[in-house]
C-alpha cells in the first residue's frame, strides 16, 4: 500500500479549496453591482473571496519557500559539520530568491502613475509592492531561463569517477 506524505495531503486540500472557490466565482452568479468612476458594472458575487484566496495562496507559497529554505540550509550546515558530503540546491535557490527580492525592493520606486482615465494613482506602498513583485519575477524568470539553458548543455551533470 502506498503511503501518502503530508505535503501531498496538504496539496490535495489546497487544490480542492481552490477548485471550490473557482466554482463559486464562475458559477454562482453575477448579482453584485459595483460603481467605478461613475460607471456601474456587474461583478461576480465572490470576487472578494477569490482575491483573498489568491493572496492566501501567495502568502503560503512565499512562507514555505523561506521557511523550508532556512530549514534545509540549517540541515545542510549540520551535515557538513558532521563531515557528510550532501549536495543540495536549496540554499543557493533560497539565496538567489532573497537577493532578487532585496534588490527589487531597492530598485522599486513610488512615482505616481497615470491610469487609463487620466487620473493619478499615488498610493506609495502599493506602487512599491507592485514594483518589487514585478522586478523579482523578471529576475527569477531570467535566472530560471539561464539554469534551463545550462541544464540543456549539461553543466549540472554529476561527474562520474572511473
Amino acid at each position: 500500500m502506498k503511503k501518502n506524505n503530508a505535503s501531498s495531503i496538504v496539496l490535495a486540500i489546497l487544490f480542492i479549496l481552490s477548485a471550490a472557490v473557482l466554482v463559486m466565482f464562475f458559477c454562482v452568479g453575477y448579482g453584485m453591482q459595483d460603481t467605478f468612476n461613475g460607471n456601474t458594472y456587474t461583478a461576480p458575487q465572490y470576487t472578494g473571496l477569490l482575491l483573498i484566496w489568491l493572496y492566501a495562496l501567495v502568502a503560503i507559497c512565499t512562507a514555505s519557500v523561506f521557511v523550508f529554505g532556512i530549514i534545509n540550509g540549517i540541515k545542510n550546515l549540520i551535515h557538513r559539520t558532521k563531515g557528510e558530503k550532501k549536495t543540495s540546491f536549496v540554499a543557493p535557490v533560497f539565496l538567489c530568491t532573497a537577493a532578487a527580492v532585496v534588490a527589487s525592493y531597492f530598485l522599486a520606486n513610488t512615482d505616481a502613475i497615470r491610469l487609463g482615465d487620466q487620473s493619478l494613482f499615488e498610493n506609495a506602498s502599493l506602487l512599491k509592492l507592485t514594483d518589487v513583485c514585478l522586478y523579482s519575477i523578471y529576475a527569477l524568470v531570467a535566472v530560471a531561463m539561464l539554469c534551463a539553458l545550462l541544464s540543456m548543455i549539461g553543466a549540472f551533470k554529476a561527474k562520474v569517477k572511473k
